[in-house]
């Protein structure tokens, strides 16, 4: 019996590491852009005009170890949005810093399915007018951060990426949930 599960942890340890050595030359540093459209979840009834989707952008640099797992850091702008009723009018603009964790399963030689888990620091920047008058304040919380991503290789150092990051934007108390759905190229390096 110990003879067997020496034996069935030796053939392991050895799969272990031929697998790390196999991946160990996968590890690289990528680079990802890309544009979408946001989306900031509000109420907006009793609103004459009222915009919960804008044009944003995230730019995102990451490590890939090389088995799948990756950590990035990157900044997304999630879009401006715009309330007004009459002669007053808010705009509403959430940015955030994020640093988090990735996750990509191959779902064949060129696709890949991409989880992101992190931690941001949100900054909801709000912008009001009411006529001549106008003021602006900012409110930062650190938030979590998800996001799923599918991509396509275009070459073995370049992909196409469609994804959708989630976050909450906070100001003086109130929370809404902001996501994202972009288009990118993802570059290794």
């Amino acid at each position: 019996m110990k003879k067997t599960a020496i034996t069935l942890a030796a053939l392991l340890l050895a799969v272990t590491a031929q697998a790390q050595s196999s991946n160990a030359d996968k590890a690289h540093a990528y680079g990802l852009l890309s544009l979408g459209q946001g989306h900031l979840n509000v109420d907006c009834s009793g609103v004459q005009r009222c915009d919960r989707n804008a044009t944003g952008g995230k730019a995102v640099v990451g490590y890939a170890f090389g088995n799948g797992f990756s950590l990035e850091g990157g900044y997304t702008h999630f879009g401006r949005f715009h309330a007004s009723d009459g002669p007053l009018g808010v705009s509403v603009r959430p940015e955030a810093l994020s640093l988090g964790g990735a996750f990509t399963a191959q779902l064949g030689p060129d696709w890949g399915l991409v989880g992101r888990l992190g931690v941001a620091r949100v900054r909801t920047k709000l912008s009001a007018e009411a006529g001549a008058l106008s003021s602006s304040g900012s409110e930062s919380k650190t938030q979590p951060i998800a996001g799923l991503a599918v991509n396509y290789a275009l070459t073995p150092s370049t992909r196409v990426e469609l994804g959708m990051d989630t976050t909450r934007a906070q100001y003086q108390g109130e929370r809404s949930t902001v996501r994202m759905v972009s288009l990118g190229a993802r570059m290794a390096f």
